[in-house]
């Protein structure tokens, strides 16, 4: 009689199988997380820089600092996707990733 089915080895095999694209796929996948939120920052900071500059050709003057912009409703946030805290350089006018050490 033979009958119909998957014997014990052959569900071993696709179960070592898919263990072993699984060991490779996912460390890829949280690094391409890691890169695409740096990305996303870049592109924000760009955004934020633009917003600078269009305040000053309305007002004048550049922001003091983000919360400006935020108060007039150039821009929502004042820290990237990813969390990082954003501020405006005063001497370039533009805005940068908010570095730990400048709090000390």
């Amino acid at each position: 009689m033979n009958k119909k089915g998957f014997t014990l080895t052959e569900l071993m095999i696709v179960l070592v199988v898919i263990s072993g694209l699984m060991y490779l796929l996912i460390p890829n996948a949280s690094k391409s997380k890691a890169s695409l939120q740096g990305e996303t920052c870049d592109a924000y900071i760009m955004l934020v820089n633009s917003q600078i500059e269009s305040y000053y050709l309305e007002n004048g003057e550049y922001p003091e600092d983000l919360q400006e912009l935020i108060e007039q409703k150039f821009i929502k946030y004042d820290h990237c996707p990813n969390g990082s805290q954003l501020v405006i350089d005063p001497l370039n006018h533009t805005a940068i990733i908010k570095n730990e050490e400048d709090e000390e």
